[in-house]
């Protein structure tokens, strides 16, 4: 058999095959042979590489076409290839994966508290080297769990012997930002706004209501077809997402994630406004195209998904409301069921969140405030009712 297996103890075995080795544990000397296989074909194909010969640079762009091309969305992945070819790789792209410390990575943090340079993408897709101001804490922590994350998958591939280094350093500490959204009276405003909207931009309207009055994100918005609007039994399905990435172009893609697929209720008020919508579009010939999509630009192609987060903030700049991006409308959706008394389980349900705890974790500070209202409504209630009591007591006397 090719390569050898030498016996270090009980359980464990070392394996050698032409410059590579690697320790593995096997309950018998049959199976640490079956495993010697495995390594050897390993070997051959290329796939191992000593943990000494490999830069975090090899295994992360191994990370990237292995697993995360094939398990995140494109978003998450071309984000992530920004955040190492903009500043990991040019840190320690090329250090060794297991020559890489705990100290490196506290260095590195601290570098992106300062101004710093980085290299940054252009328009025709090479990189320049430019200026940066100091990051976030929020953002510096994006980069500490993408390295994590790297260093954990090399480890449960058995590249990386030991433990994960980034483990060793505390994450960025980061305040819990509010989710961003209007109250009643900005929203009404917001509705007297969009009702003086002319003919030509009804689909903007369309678009705002069907946010704020489903809480649907940007891209659900993007990619619903008239096929999921069901006017007979009042409800929006969502099925899938448009998104957009540099290089790509728009694509269409499954929504966040599988509980992200759902049916949600809607008013008379919003589908009355998607019927108006619906005789527009038939009236300007889009009906009768390929796409079926709600949203389309002038050449009757699917809307850029970015054409209305810039829109947006301008519309609200013009009315004199305040600021608030397009992401906001799904917030103020969701505030305003809490608002209401909903329950956690349905508003959860409505937003497409995996499990209520994501809807509590997003919305805490207005369930808090909830529940301070709760406390007062107990407290107002039993007072009157002690005030009562005594009233009586003394009558009595």
């Amino acid at each position: 058999m090719a390569g050898n297996i030498v016996k270090v103890k009980d359980g464990h075995y070392r394996l050698r095959y032409k410059d590579s080795s690697r320790y593995v544990k096997a309950k018998s000397d049959r199976e640490a042979e079956r495993l010697l296989a495995k390594f050897v074909t390993e070997v051959d194909a290329g796939d191992f590489k000593q943990p000494s010969k490999v830069t975090f640079r090899e295994f992360s762009q191994k990370w990237l076409k292995d697993y995360a091309e094939i398990e995140l969305a494109p978003k998450t992945v071309y984000r992530y290839k920004e955040l190492l070819e903009g500043r990991i790789y040019p840190a320690f792209g090329d250090k060794k994966l297991d020559k890489l410390r705990p100290l490196d990575l506290v260095g590195f943090y601290n570098s992106l508290r300062k101004k710093h340079k980085y290299m940054g993408l252009l328009k025709d897709g090479t990189r320049e080297e430019k200026q940066a101001e100091p990051l976030s804490e929020q953002t510096i922590k994006h980069y500490h769990r993408l390295i994590s994350a790297i260093f954990e998958k090399a480890i449960k591939w058995e590249i990386l012997r030991g433990s994960n280094p980034a483990k060793h350093v505390d994450a960025p500490k980061t305040e819990k930002k509010k989710a961003k959204c209007y109250d009643e009276k900005h929203v009404q405003a917001l509705l007297d706004a969009l009702d003086k909207l002319g003919p030509e931009e009804l689909k903007y309207k369309a678009a705002t209501m069907i946010a704020l009055m489903t809480g649907a994100r940007l891209g659900e918005i993007m990619g619903l077809e008239w096929q999921d609007i069901d006017f007979t039994n009042k409800a929006i399905e969502i099925r899938q997402s448009s998104q957009y990435l540099p290089g790509e172009g728009i694509f269409t893609k499954d929504p966040k994630t599988e509980t992200s697929k759902r049916r949600i209720s809607v008013n008379d008020t919003l589908l009355k406004l998607l019927e108006e919508y619906k005789n527009s579009q038939r009236d300007k010939g889009f009906l009768c195209q390929d796409s079926n999509r709600l949203f389309l630009a002038w050449d009757g192609q699917p809307m850029h998904p970015l054409t209305l987060s810039k829109w947006f903030p301008e519309f609200l700049k013009d009315n004199k409301l305040p600021p608030l991006n397009f992401h906001g409308l799904r917030h103020t959706s969701a505030t305003f069921l809490i608002s209401r008394g909903m329950d956690i389980q349905t508003v959860a349900g409505r937003l497409g969140h995996s499990t209520s705890a994501t809807t509590q974790n997003v919305y805490s500070h207005f369930l808090e405030s909830k529940d301070r209202q709760a406390a007062e409504l107990m407290e107002d209630t039993f007072s009157k009712k002690q005030k009562i009591n005594n009233k009586s007591k003394k009558e009595a006397k």
